[in-house]
């Protein structure tokens, strides 16, 4: 039996990366979109990846048409704070845009630089950084009030980063993707630059991202996980012990060097995270945009509005 995979995004390495995996017997159908205008052709039983603002952008154009919008499943946006900080290494939290504002003292336990970003997505006007308290506030000025911010404490001494896709409570693939190779927190090379990783600690970072999963009761989810310097290699297996940095659900999460098995795997958390109707995974929710995005990308597809 056949499935078919549609891949919505604006780049297109994204479904190139998963088809040159597959087999060439391969049982799944990738089908391409761009993302410039709205996407018509999904079955009710297919997969989706879908970048989360083209979602937004999909999904307002749908509600203009009196249809229902497409239910992705997500973990919470403050998934990460349940975890504790024996698995992420530092202190994490989520506060709202305008109660950081406010703010005339970081809290304690984040550094005086720690990074920020919006909780479970992404605005142009807001990337992934370290910033001072000052800078915040400053990057938040144009935020709505209830944007929801995750603050975490910077590490220290990464050497390697690796994605776990957990899937039923196993991990169905895995790769590391980047590693550290100066002091700059972005002087780093890529999985597709040919960076290499210790093979060793594949079965370290398979191993806490299911235990991750399991504690927050997540499920289709890619897992990201790095592993300080003094997990490197001729360390002994107790020391090899990554952190957690993020979680996200399969459906938006970028493939890496999985494998022909690997990819098969990441292909059906994507297709899990896909519930028409409403039938949840466990420990999971209907994707619930961040205000910040919705703003941001709601009207994308506008000139589509009304128009089957």
């Amino acid at each position: 039996m056949r499935s078919t995979c549609h891949v919505v995004s604006h780049d297109g390495w994204i479904a190139r990366t998963i088809r040159q995996a597959l087999p060439s017997d391969t049982a799944w159908d990738l089908v391409r979109h761009d993302g410039l205008a709205p996407t018509r052709d999904l079955g009710d039983n297919d997969a989706l990846w879908i970048d989360p603002g083209l979602l937004i952008a999909q999904n307002a154009w749908l509600e203009s048409l009196g249809r229902l919008p497409m239910t992705l499943m997500a973990p919470p946006a403050d998934c990460l704070g349940g975890l504790g900080e024996s698995l992420l290494g530092r202190r994490v939290m989520v506060a709202c845009a305008g109660e950081v504002r406010q703010w005339r003292h970081p809290p304690a336990g984040l550094g005086d630089r720690p990074w920020s970003q919006i909780a479970g997505g992404r605005v142009p006007a807001f990337r992934a950084a370290r910033r001072t308290l000052s800078q915040l506030r400053q990057d938040l000025a144009e935020a709505p009030d209830d944007a929801r911010i995750q603050i975490s404490r910077h590490i220290d001494d990464i050497d390697q980063e690796w994605r776990v896709v957990v899937l039923g409570g196993r991990a169905v693939a895995s790769s590391g993707y980047c590693r550290h190779i100066g002091s700059d927190d972005h002087d780093i090379i890529t999985v597709f630059d040919g960076a290499s990783f210790d093979p060793n600690l594949r079965a370290p970072a398979e191993e806490t991202a299911v235990h991750a999963a399991a504690l927050g009761g997540m499920d289709a989810v890619c897992i990201d996980l790095a592993f300080p310097a003094s997990s490197s290699p001729n360390r002994a297996p107790e020391l090899m012990h990554p952190f957690v940095l993020e979680v996200n659900p399969a459906w938006c999460c970028s493939p890496y060097d999985y494998g022909q098995a690997g990819m098969a795997g990441f292909l059906a958390a994507i297709a899990a995270g896909r519930r028409p109707g409403g039938t949840h995974l466990a420990g999971a929710a209907p994707y619930n945009p961040d205000p910040w995005m919705a703003d941001q990308f709601r009207n994308r597809y506008r000139s589509y509005w009304g128009k089957a």
